[in-house]
């Protein structure tokens, strides 16, 4: 049987009250009366992205502090797991909870899953088997839209939420909304302008992409964006206002970090960056901005880059490396980087840049910068802009320019009592089992069935 090894899963763990929480206290008084299937393109242990990252938190969130009982399905490849002849389902070691799924066979022009037999028979099973009260997405990448219509026809009262993370659903161009000919920021999708930024693909077929993605949309009972910004690009594209809610991503709460140890008290001009080393993110930005400076004769600065450099972007990784040996003095790069360790590094900076070069929605960095009480500098564009407010406990610079972020960081580096100003701006963040509570809410008061028929611009 194709389902054989999962169908076993489900038998002994689906119908269970509870799953391991905190204390024995908060056994007694939780009880598991609804259960939740939360999707990821990614699991975090192979591919430790944001949007994988948080929805992972939230599962585990879910399990110890709600009445749900969450369940995890993250899409992997054939690098990260072995294929199995008779299910595309895997267990997670020892999460019985946790669920992988081989989806290397997927087509990125339709987010679509070309292997219909797991679609339409082994995710239908899947389903069948748990019986889950919510579907929450947080990408279909991997497993496909369809997943969408099939959870609607398999189980025609459950709840669906899709929580947004980018525009990947909207733009073909890996979700960035940067135009392909110029690399210029894009305003808005529409079938003739993606055409001309991949004029391999007629307007025609990027309307009937559109008209694809949104058909399954429209069975979503409720929308989660983690930004104002990210919310009002959907709301235009045409996802309606009534099943649109901004929610921030929580996180785990840690003690903030002691501040940096310094020789002079009066300095305050060690600068990181945290995250992946990809063109999108704006490393070379801050390199451009280095160089800037010291052609300029200021050096009193230092910058530490934490992250993996990205794979498929082998000029750029190359470029990067060879940037890093011209100013081994001020620029230092101390490689990948595991959130547990997110203190420790924590203490070698007092401030953080954010200098992505694209629309970023609700980067996890800021989350985690703001509540270890560090100012952040970054793009004044999209989510970024919106979650650092400039001069309050942070600084804005002009978008994808380099001398404007060089001029920004010698003003930081510089200005203790902005420094000062700025940190005792920063307010406690959500914390992860507040949000998981708040996903709660959302869950309950999904539209009920009677309700669901929406009519999309």
């Amino acid at each position: 049987m194709v389902l054989s090894r999962y169908t076993k899963f489900i038998t002994q763990f689906a119908n269970k009250n509870a799953l391991p929480i905190n204390s024995a206290e908060q056994r007694r008084s939780i009880t598991k009366t609804k259960k939740v299937l939360i999707f990821a393109h990614n699991h975090p242990h192979f591919s430790p992205g944001g949007a994988e990252i948080f929805a992972y938190d939230l599962f585990q969130a879910l399990r110890d502090h709600t009445h749900y009982q969450p369940f995890f399905l993250a899409g992997t490849v054939a690098e990260n797991r072995e294929t199995h002849a008779d299910t595309p389902f895997q267990i997670l070691g020892d999460s019985p909870n946790e669920t992988l799924f081989w989806g290397g066979d997927f087509d990125y022009f339709y987010q679509s899953q070309k292997l219909l037999n797991f679609m339409y028979l082994d995710f239908k099973n899947f389903l069948k088997e748990l019986k889950p009260d919510v579907i929450h997405f947080h990408h279909t990448i991997r497993l496909g839209v369809e997943a969408i219509q099939i959870a609607r026809q398999t189980l025609p009262e459950v709840k669906i939420v899709f929580t947004l993370h980018e525009f990947i659903l909207m733009c073909l161009r890996d979700g960035q909304m940067v135009r392909k000919d110029n690399e210029e920021l894009c305003e808005y999708a529409s079938p003739e302008r993606c055409h001309r930024c991949f004029p391999e693909h007629s307007p025609q077929k990027f309307k009937m992409r559109e008209e694809f993605i949104k058909n399954h949309l429209r069975l979503v009972d409720q929308f989660i964006s983690p930004s104002h910004f990210l919310a009002k690009r959907f709301v235009d594209w045409g996802i309606p206002q009534t099943k649109m809610q901004v929610l921030e991503n929580g996180r785990k709460l840690q003690q903030p970090a002691p501040y940096r140890q310094k020789k002079s008290r009066y300095k305050r001009h060690a600068f990181g960056f945290f995250g992946q080393i990809n063109p999108y993110k704006g490393v070379f930005l801050i390199l451009e901005a280095v160089d800037y400076l010291v052609k300029n004769d200021f050096t009193d600065f230092k910058i530490e880059l934490f992250g993996n450099i990205a794979r498929g972007f082998p000029e750029f990784a190359a470029k990067f490396t060879e940037f890093l040996e011209k100013y081994p003095d001020i620029v230092t790069y101390h490689g990948e980087y595991k959130q547990e360790d997110m203190g420790n590094l924590m203490k070698l900076i007092d401030w953080a840049i954010v200098p992505s070069v694209w629309w970023e929605n609700s980067p996890l960095v800021i989350q985690e910068v703001f509540m270890h009480k560090r100012p952040i500098i970054c793009s004044d564009i999209g989510g970024m802009a919106e979650k650092v407010a400039h001069n309050i406990n942070g600084l804005h610079f002009k978008a994808r320019d380099a001398i404007s972020l060089a001029d920004t960081i010698k003003e930081s580096a510089s200005n203790r009592k902005l420094w000062d100003k700025l940190v005792k701006n920063i307010q406690p963040r959500l914390s992860i089992e507040e949000s998981a509570l708040e996903h709660t809410r959302i869950y309950d008061q999904a539209l009920p069935l009677e309700n669901r028929e929406q009519v999309y611009k």
